[in-house]
């Protein structure tokens, strides 16, 4: 699908969004999900959720899917709200995504699942991955490293490594730091 193949008013209709910080409001989950698809019924939102690996985040809520969450409410962490937002997305089900740093605040304990979700979620999408971290971003069809607000080179992770430009220097200094810290829990 060309995005300019579809009309101005349909735009919207046609891409979502998963933030580093998604925001979820003051109301019950299910009502939260359903902002993805205000129509769809409580078993659409229970599939999405389940997609989304949210399924332990039910199981502990004292009523499931109509827990209220936010002020006053239960509180969720981080990765538990990325999940919950991710099931948004799925059920809006646009055929362009936007993940803007969809991993940042998702804590060890919710990493894997939020990895997992987003992998489900993007399946036959076009997708747009903006990520600092850049395990994230390994298995791409293309990256674009930006540099100063300008695209300094584009390619796969193989190619941008054979160039031995800013991703390659980027990479190198990722693969340091994660070696540091695995030697450095290592030895404590």
């Amino acid at each position: 699908m060309d995005v300019r193949d579809i009309p101005k008013g349909e735009l919207m209709d046609a891409v979502s969004f998963v933030f580093q910080n998604s925001r979820l409001i003051k109301a019950s989950i299910l009502d939260n999900v359903r902002m993805g698809r205000p129509d769809a019924s409580e078993s659409e939102v229970l599939a999405a959720l389940e997609t989304a690996q949210c399924g332990d985040i039910l199981e502990k809520l004292p009523q499931g899917i109509h827990t209220v969450i936010g002020k006053d409410g239960v509180y969720l962490s981080g990765g538990e709200q990325q999940r919950i937002a991710i099931a948004r997305a799925m059920l809006k089900n646009a055929p362009v995504l936007i993940l803007d740093e969809a991993t940042a605040f998702a804590d060890p304990d919710n990493e894997n699942k939020v990895q997992a979700a987003l992998s489900a979620l993007a399946r036959g999408k076009t997708v747009l991955l903006i990520a600092h971290r850049l395990s994230t971003v390994a298995g791409v069809d293309r990256i674009y490293a930006v540099d100063d607000g300008r695209i300094a080179e584009a390619g796969t992770r193989s190619q941008l490594l054979e160039q031995g430009g800013l991703f390659q220097r980027m990479w190198k200094e990722y693969q340091t730091s994660a070696q540091w810290k695995v030697s450095r829990e290592g030895t404590v």
